[in-house]
């Protein structure tokens, strides 16, 4: 459980290192995944600090680094919407692929049309969330 838990920290205090998004970031050049995409993140693990959750991310281009996107997660409790955590995340255009990783888990999202989908794994390879998102038209 302390493994779960910590889990969750990495991932809070990753993404919150950043900061928020500023209303002025733009890149010249625009990514098709730049948007607001809306959907679930399931547990695939029994364990006791994973919890299903609807949310919903924001997706900004970074100025300069067509690799790189901002990411804001919030998940909904009781229809409001709670900030998870905002950090710059790599985008590989070539094959659509949005990843975060860290030395405890990957994150790594398949970009596909108005979908994205994708799993977090944690450092031994096991799946712990599976995320499924749609693009808001």
């Amino acid at each position: 459980m302390m493994r779960l838990c910590s889990v969750r920290f990495v991932v809070a205090a990753a993404l919150g290192s950043v900061g928020i998004f500023s209303a002025s970031l733009v890149s010249a050049e625009a990514s098709d995944v730049a948007g607001v995409w809306r959907g679930a993140s399931v547990c695939v693990t029994d364990a006791p600090a994973c919890h299903n959750e609807d949310v919903v991310y924001y997706i900004k281009d970074v100025p300069d680094r067509p690799d790189l996107v901002l990411i804001q997660a919030d998940k909904i409790v009781d229809g409001k919407a709670i900030t998870m955590g905002t950090g710059q995340w790599h985008y590989d255009r070539a094959p659509h692929t949005l990843e975060w990783r860290t030395p405890q888990q990957t994150w790594l999202l398949k970009v596909t049309g108005n979908r994205i989908e994708g799993t977090l794994k944690l450092a031994d390879g096991t799946v712990f969330r599976k995320v499924l998102l749609r693009k808001d038209e």
